[in-house]
């Protein structure tokens, strides 16, 4: 195994000035030295090939990618939706010589400590909140792409892509309006103020038809204090008086669509069920899954690309907002 001192040697330098180029301390070290020592250090095979890029370049070629549960029994890379979209984003930075590292569950300092630790060249922020976001921004100075914030925030080094969450619920509580049912409810779990743009968009679908719904038909199952089986069994007498349920996810929707077949019931039959995300798993179930569209491949390789352009300091849009779509399955019928 190459040690600093076999570089040293090499190189006729004390192990002292090797330390002080390997740790970024390059002003006490002139550049032809430094040159020298970055060139023996490539070579020799002392860290892996990337690392020692990364010490010729100033670059990890890592890219952080800082996922927020919300919950603490949320386990959000459960969620396909995730999975999918992860894949896609390493596949695209893959290809320019980056590689992605997945944060789980970490405060704003946590964050700041493992961006520091691990030389980040730039974060994506996924799910997280305004707070967290905010601190991040100001502390760390390279690029940062957010997606699915839930506010806007101007920052040169900042891009915020959004999927128009309103119109996904209203598209959808238009289309359970037009099919004629009246009494609906959306499946959530989270009352969070900022995260209400598709309860809003729902809602508001049904007001332009006059139907006015209340908030006893935005069906909460904080799965902080009640597991998701546990929250379904408590609302299951008031799911009995609805003729279509609108879930937050596919993820839910799935999950709901068993909860009701366990229980005798039949989908579409006696209760329509929609999702939201358009994954996988949404067309190989029985029965298919109506649910609202996002292109996930699009808008992994826009963050991508956005990180990209920022770190190559060109041009960049700075909000983003994606288009979303109704897609009806086998799951939703007219009553």
């Amino acid at each position: 195994m190459v040690r600093i001192k076999d570089i040293a040697e090499k190189c006729g330098v004390s192990t002292a000035t090797v330390s002080y180029v390997i740790h970024g301390k390059t002003e006490k070290v002139s550049p032809a030295v430094r040159e020298k020592i970055e060139k023996e250090i490539a070579e020799s095979g002392y860290v892996s090939n990337q690392s020692a890029l990364s010490l010729v370049s100033r670059n990890s070629g890592l890219i952080g990618v800082a996922v927020m549960n919300g919950q603490e029994k949320k386990n959000i890379l459960a969620d396909p939706y995730f999975g999918t979209f992860f894949a896609y984003l390493e596949k695209e930075l893959r290809k320019n010589d980056k590689y992605i590292l997945i944060i789980l569950n970490q405060s704003a300092e946590d964050i700041l400590k493992d961006a520091m630790c691990w030389n980040l060249d730039g974060l994506i922020l996924c799910n997280h909140q305004k707070g967290v976001m905010l601190e991040v921004s100001s502390q760390f100075v390279k690029p940062i792409v957010t997606i699915d914030a839930s506010f806007t925030y101007q920052y040169n080094k900042l891009v915020q892509i959004f999927v128009d969450d309103f119109n996904g619920g209203y598209i959808t509580g238009k289309y359970f309006a037009s099919a004629g049912h009246t009494n609906v409810a959306m499946l959530d779990d989270t009352d969070y103020e900022a995260d209400r743009h598709r309860w809003r968009g729902f809602k508001k679908a049904f007001e332009d038809a006059g139907i006015m719904l209340d908030e006893s038909s935005h069906f909460i199952i904080d799965i902080e204090k009640e597991e998701m089986i546990d929250g379904m069994n408590r609302l299951y007498p008031s799911m009995l008086e609805k003729t279509a349920i609108f879930c937050i996810s596919d993820f839910y929707a799935l999950q709901l669509i068993n909860f009701l077949q366990s229980k005798g019931l039949k989908v579409p039959e006696d209760i329509s069920v929609s999702g939201y995300d358009d994954i996988n798993y949404s067309t190989i179930c029985t029965p298919k899954i109506t649910t609202v569209s996002q292109n996930v491949e699009k808008k992994a390789k826009i963050a991508a690309e956005s990180m990209l352009n920022m770190i190559n300091n060109k041009d960049v849009e700075h909000n983003i907002k994606m288009p979303v779509e109704l897609v009806i399955r086998e799951s939703t019928d007219s009553l």
